[in-house]
């Protein structure tokens, strides 16, 4: 019998009683765990809750077997729907990822302190999205430089983004060969990118495009691809994005 605690990333019924929960766990990274009759439980388990598990080992199919689960924090209130669609967005980025038992630590402390953050912010919730993001690469190790071109090395103002999704200032952009395949950023989208490093400060002055949400999505989406050598689709993301059409 082991205890570890967990957020549930999500629910899934099984059979006529029981449930299986998809878990970011303190000490085990991703777990899956048949919690058997808890749907007869006048106290549900919910979704983005921290809970203490005591949970029996799997014997198979990977599935550890729930015993109890106490409530530590509730992260199921926002202010907004929006907000509550960058939480989604947020809980499903880290559910795509792999994560090894001695690295869970770094990303369970990121996924509460974002759950945490987006309960006390009331607009712009997509900023934090994509903060996010960043601490995921950091922590993936192909954190992104933001604010540095990659071909001449210098901090500058970004301008374009080139096929392998590196940053380009506009002076070197001016320089390059126009056969390449580049994406030009706009305004909106470059002084994002400027003040993501430290974006809670900026929250309420900034308006963030339709265009810029297209912008950024890309590039990071691409990022993750190039780097990880993998597609990341996220459902709850087009959710979010609807709110800033």
């Amino acid at each position: 019998m082991i205890k570890t605690l967990g957020i549930i990333s999500s629910i899934i019924p099984f059979g006529d009683t029981s449930l299986i929960l998809k878990a970011l766990s303190w000490d085990k990274g991703q777990i899956s765990i048949l919690a058997k009759g808890w749907r007869k439980k006048q106290e549900p388990v919910l979704r983005f809750c921290e809970y203490e598990f005591t949970l029996y080992e799997p014997k198979e199919e990977g599935l550890h077997l729930l015993k109890e689960a106490s409530v530590l924090q509730d992260f199921t209130q926002y202010p907004s729907t929006e907000i509550w669609a960058a939480a989604e967005a947020g809980v499903e980025l880290l559910s795509k990822i792999i994560i090894p038992s001695n690295e869970s630590h770094d990303y369970y402390t990121v996924q509460r302190e974002y759950l945490a953050y987006l309960q006390k912010t009331h607009i712009n919730g997509i900023l934090i999205f994509w903060r996010l993001f960043l601490r995921v690469f950091k922590l993936l190790g192909i954190e992104s430089q933001l604010n540095t071109c990659r071909i001449c090395g210098n901090k500058r103002a970004l301008y374009a983004i080139d096929n392998a999704v590196g940053h380009i200032c506009q002076e070197c952009f001016e320089d390059l060969s126009e056969s390449g395949q580049y994406t030009l950023l706009s305004q909106n989208a470059t002084e994002i990118l400027r003040l993501l490093p430290e974006i809670g400060m900026h929250l309420d002055r900034i308006k963030v495009s339709t265009v810029a949400v297209s912008e950024l999505n890309r590039y990071f989406l691409q990022y993750y691809q190039v780097h990880q050598k993998q597609t990341l689709k996220l459902k709850s993301l087009s959710v979010l994005c609807q709110f800033y059409d």
